[in-house]
């Protein structure tokens, strides 16, 4: 690895939120797959998987945002996520 820069986990992360917040075209991305290991915790926050055939993402709602939804969302369910 000698010659190429190690990223810490905090540095990827903002490198990945600079991205986002930064690059046009990123700020409009919207992503389509299944719902699965969906979970409701008690802080209201929802931690699922949106997955496709190939590939898969860790995600989460924030209770501020699941207020808005309507619908409830389920393992299984195909979705667009914004």
């Amino acid at each position: 690895m000698e010659g190429r820069y190690v990223f810490t986990v905090s540095e990827m992360n903002q490198f990945i939120k600079e991205l986002l917040d930064n690059v046009p075209p990123l700020q409009e991305v919207l992503l389509r797959g299944e719902i699965s290991n969906y979970k409701v915790y008690p802080s209201g926050h929802h931690y699922f998987t949106l997955k496709d055939s190939q590939s898969s993402l860790k995600c989460v709602m924030f209770k501020t945002s699941t207020m808005r939804l309507r619908f409830r969302p389920e393992n299984g369910m195909q979705v667009i996520a914004a």
